[in-house]
C-alpha cells in the first residue's frame, strides 16, 4: 500500500462542510519540503504582509503553483466577482455515512493498491463527497476546506453554461441546425464562428485555430485571458478590449471543416453564453440564479468578472462541496427536486446519449476519457460523456482537479475539488477513474 500522512486534516461527514493554466511556479521551500503541504503548512498568504515568496496577488492566484492550494478556496479576494445569491429555501441533504468507503482499495496509476488517504494526498484533493440514492455516504475535506467553502471550478463551469444552452434548444426557443449567425449576426466575419452552427459550437466540433496549451506564453488561450483581463497585457498587444469585440476575430483551422472533429477551446463557451443570453433574454447571473433557487442552495456561491464586469462562463464558478452536491441529486433524480422540474429529463437524456463518437475519436482530446479514442467517450453540450460499457457518465471536469461525475445508471455522483500543481495529467486523471469506479462497484455489489 501507498503510505498515507498521519497529519492530514480529516472531517468526519457529519461536519457542517478554465480551462486556464499558466506555466507552473517555483515551489516555495516551506513545510521540510513536502511536495504535498497545506496551505496553512506553506504559510501561504501569512503574515503582516506575507513573505514576497508566500505572497498571492492576481497574477500568481489563478495561474501559480502552490499559490492555488489557497487561492482557490479565495478567489473573491484577487479578483471582482458577483455573488450568485443562495435560496430562500435552503435543502438539507440527507446523509447515510458507509465507513466501508475508507476501508477501499484503489488501483494505483504507477502499479500496486493504494488507499483513500494515499489518493487524496497524491492528487491534492481539496473536498470528496460521494452521493448515493439521494444520501451522502462519505465526505472528506482536506487542506482548509469544509462542506460551505467556496471553490474555484475552472471548466465544469462551461458545462452549465452548455445546460442553459442545451434546455433552450429543448425548450424549442432555438435549433441546434440553425446558423449562430442567425443569433449572432455579430459572428458573420469570423471564419471559427461565421458559417458554424448552434449545434456545433455546442458540442464544440466547429472548426477553429486556437491553442489551448496553457504554459505557451504565446498560445491563444493566453491571449484569451490577456483580453479578460486575468493575465497583465504584454507590451506588444493590439487585442479587443472585450470578448465580444474578440471572438469575431477568431479563425478557422483550415485542416478541418466544421463538425468534423471535436476541439476543446475555451472560447467557444463564450459564444454559447452569447447565444443562450440572448434567446431567453437572461444573463449567466440570472440562470445561476434561478437554478441555486431551485436546488436549495445555501451559503456562498460566486462568478469571477472579467475586466468589463462580464461573468466568466468558460471558467469562473466558485460553488461549495455541497452545493455542487445539491445540484447533482437532482440530475440523479431526473432533473426534479422535491417533483419540481428544475432541468428538463429530455435535457438529461440527450447529454447522456452524448455526441459525435466519430468526431471526438478522430481530435485531439481523444486521449483524455478512457478508451476516447476507440469510440468510447463523446462531449455533447459542454459536458464529457463516458460510454465505457456500466461505466456511463456524464462529467463536468475542470482543469487543476475540478470534478462533477454523475452515473445515472447506478445512482452515484462524485464531486471532487483539488488544487493540483498541473493543469491535466493522466496520473490526476486515472487515479480519480480508478478510484470512482472502484467506489461505484462497491455501492452496487
Amino acid at each position: 500500500m501507498f503510505s498515507k500522512r498521519s497529519d492530514t486534516r480529516r472531517f468526519s461527514i457529519q461536519f457542517p462542510i478554465l480551462g486556464l493554466m499558466a506555466a507552473l511556479l517555483t515551489m516555495p521551500a516551506a513545510a521540510d519540503n513536502d511536495p504535498y503541504a497545506t496551505h496553512h503548512e506553506l504559510g501561504l498568504q501569512q503574515g503582516f504582509p506575507p513573505p514576497e515568496d508566500k505572497r498571492i496577488t492576481r497574477d500568481n492566484a489563478l495561474f501559480g503553483v502552490p499559490y492555488n492550494r489557497y487561492s482557490y478556496q479565495n478567489m473573491r479576494e484577487f479578483f471582482p466577482t458577483v455573488n450568485i445569491p443562495p435560496s430562500t429555501e435552503p435543502r438539507a441533504l440527507k446523509t447515510a455515512p458507509d465507513g466501508g468507503i475508507e476501508r477501499l482499495s484503489f488501483a494505483h496509476p504507477n502499479g500496486g493498491d493504494a488507499d483513500i488517504d494515499a489518493f487524496f494526498e497524491q492528487t491534492y484533493t481539496d473536498a470528496f463527497v460521494v452521493l448515493h440514492r439521494d444520501k451522502i455516504v462519505f465526505e472528506r475535506y482536506l487542506n482548509g476546506m469544509y462542506a460551505d467553502q467556496p471553490h474555484q471550478m475552472m471548466s465544469v463551469t462551461k458545462s452549465f453554461a452548455g445546460l442553459f444552452g442545451l434546455m433552450a434548444v429543448k425548450d424549442g426557443l432555438i435549433s441546434e441546425d440553425a446558423p449562430l449567425t442567425d443569433i449572432i449576426p455579430e459572428l458573420r466575419g469570423s471564419g471559427a464562428f461565421g458559417e458554424a452552427t448552434v449545434g456545433q459550437v455546442l458540442d464544440m466540433t466547429n472548426s477553429m485555430d486556437f491553442s489551448e496549451k496553457y504554459a505557451d506564453p504565446n498560445s491563444g488561450i493566453q491571449q484569451y485571458g490577456r483580453v479578460l483581463g486575468l493575465l497583465p497585457l504584454n507590451p506588444d498587444d493590439d487585442l479587443p478590449s472585450s470578448i465580444y469585440g474578440y471572438l469575431p476575430t477568431l479563425p478557422i483551422d483550415q485542416d478541418h471543416a466544421h463538425g468534423e472533429i471535436f476541439h476543446y477551446q475555451t472560447p467557444k463557451t463564450d459564444v454559447v453564453n452569447w447565444v443562450t443570453n440572448r434567446i431567453t433574454n437572461q444573463s449567466f447571473f440570472d440562470q445561476l440564479t434561478e437554478l441555486m433557487q431551485q436546488i436549495g442552495a445555501s451559503g456562498d456561491t460566486y462568478v469571477l468578472l472579467d475586466k468589463n464586469g462580464t461573468l466568466f462562463a468558460g471558467g469562473g464558478l466558485n460553488a461549495t462541496p455541497h452545493n455542487l452536491t445539491r445540484f447533482a441529486a437532482m440530475m440523479l433524480n431526473d432533473g426534479k427536486v422535491d417533483g419540481q422540474v428544475v432541468v428538463q429529463e429530455t435535457v438529461i437524456d440527450a447529454l447522456e446519449a452524448g455526441g459525435s463518437r466519430d468526431a471526438f475519436a478522430n481530435g485531439p482530446n481523444a486521449t483524455e476519457m478512457p478508451n476516447g479514442e476507440n469510440g468510447e467517450a463523446s462531449y455533447r453540450a459542454q459536458w464529457w460523456i463516458r460510454h465505457n460499457p456500466d461505466r456511463e457518465a456524464i462529467i463536468a471536469l475542470g482543469v487543476h482537479g475540478q470534478w462533477i461525475y454523475i452515473d445515472r445508471k447506478h445512482d452515484v455522483a462524485v464531486i471532487r475539488q483539488a488544487s493540483q500543481p498541473e493543469s491535466t495529467g493522466a496520473f490526476y486523471d486515472d487515479f480519480t477513474y480508478n478510484v470512482i469506479d472502484r467506489i461505484v462497484d462497491y455501492l452496487t455489489q
